[in-house]
């Protein structure tokens, strides 16, 4: 039946953009739909009144799945929960009325390969963007499943987007207990000043002990030294190999031309090559040195690198204190974000030059031993979400198809974890 049919609502946004502001209400464009989810913490801010014009004819709730019809049409992210924000430009919300569509399984109906079939059949192929017309939305048609069969549907698959959404979670908050321990100690050398002024240790007694108790002449900690990104670490920088040797199909190693495939921590394989130039081993800091200039993620395994990326590595062969000082390095190098005469970038000769501190190799040592297990376990959490991803991925176009049912679905995610 199609979506009219079956009580799924199109709810249009309001065809302007309000002015930003410091402290207000988010707004979800296009850029904040990141990996199926809405990325709110990304999103500019509109004023209480812009927030109530906006969403006159809009107000997302919950289980409403948001539906790009530009850039990226078809692509959508469910509302998760009551956070309140309004809709920008290009995008529309899918309400289903519960009658014959559970408001729960609208996004896994949302999500399916027939979904993309609609998708295909109804595009606008346009100059510059593809687009998809609010008219022809509602005549989408999809096979619809009994009530009871959706909600057994929905909960099984949600309950796998549930456990990778925690994981997600679980590693920001990781990461961002590393990095806090890392700017603590190598950018505003909290204990070392803590030191100078007397203050009460705040690190067990054998971490505060290795460090210095006052600056140098150069303003780093005493036995330290200010040093450059050249001299403390390996830098290779990415170089494209010819276009004819690329594929999607999975040959030779992963291939990064630039941020595009970044994600939280780990890029996302997309093109591979079989005759790679340069090449960033599992682990090393991939750095964004084309515009954006600044970026980094971490290699999941051996890859290739085009011109846009550069891959590092502490010469210690720390692997976090790689990752973090290049995180902190973002200031730094989003000054070349608007250096070139088409686009930013860094060359090595200039990313070679930033300067950094080098610390003493006690203090390294015990930062790897209290940010490794940290960032092990973002590794592991990442590893679980990627078989859970693949595992939904494979059930649902089965489930929606009828071709298993939920009691053998449930056997095999068993058999997966």
């Amino acid at each position: 039946m199609t979506l009219r049919e079956a009580g799924v609502t199109l709810i249009d946004c309001v065809h302007a953009t309000p002015a930003a502001v410091e402290n207000g209400y988010p707004y979800i464009g296009i850029p904040q739909m990141k990996d199926g989810r809405l990325d709110f913490d990304d999103a500019r801010k509109i004023s209480d009144a812009d927030f109530i014009k906006w969403t006159v004819k809009a107000r997302p709730q919950m289980h409403d799945i948001v539906l790009s019809r530009r850039t990226n049409p078809g692509v959508i992210a469910p509302v998760r929960d009551d956070t309140s924000f309004a809709l920008g430009q290009n995008l529309v919300l899918l309400r289903a009325s519960g009658e014959r569509v559970s408001p729960g399984f609208l996004r896994w109906l949302a999500s399916s390969p027939l979904w993309w079939d609609q998708i295909s059949k109804f595009i606008n192929v346009g100059a510059v963007f593809d687009s998809l017309r609010c008219a022809d939305v509602p005549n989408f048609e999809l096979p619809v499943p009994p009530i009871a069969d959706q909600e057994a549907i929905s909960g099984l698959l949600s309950a796998l987007d549930d456990k990778i959404e925690l994981n997600r979670r679980m590693n920001e908050t990781l990461e961002a207990q590393a990095r806090a321990l890392f700017r603590d100690w190598f950018v505003d050398f909290g204990p070392v000043k803590a030191k100078m002024a007397g203050g009460t240790p705040y690190l067990a007694p054998d971490l505060w002990s290795i460090f210095p108790n006052r600056f140098d002449e150069e303003g780093a900690p005493k036995g330290w030294k200010r040093s450059t990104i050249g001299s403390s670490f390996n830098l290779t920088m990415g170089q494209s190999p010819p276009g004819d040797t690329y594929n999607d199909d999975g040959e030779g190693l992963p291939f990064f031309q630039g941020r595009t495939d970044f994600g939280f921590r780990y890029p996302e394989n997309r093109k591979y090559c079989d005759a790679p130039k340069r090449v960033a081993e599992a682990e090393d800091t991939l750095v964004s040195v084309r515009a954006p200039v600044g970026d980094i993620n971490l290699a999941w395994e051996k890859s290739c690198v085009g011109r846009g990326v550069a891959a590092l590595r502490h010469k210690s062969g720390s692997l976090s204190f790689t990752y973090y000082s290049a995180a902190a390095l973002r200031s730094k190098l989003e000054i070349y974000q608007h250096t070139g005469t088409v686009f930013g970038a860094i060359n090595k000769k200039q990313f070679e030059a930033l300067e950094t501190v080098e610390p003493d190799a006690a203090v390294l040592k015990a930062f790897d031993e209290l940010a490794g297990p940290i960032d092990q376990k973002v590794r592991t959490n990442e590893t679980e979400c990627r078989t859970l991803t693949r595992t939904r991925d494979l059930l649902l176009p089965k489930l929606m198809s009828g071709e298993i049912r939920v009691r053998e679905a449930e056997r095999q995610i068993e058999e997966a974890l």
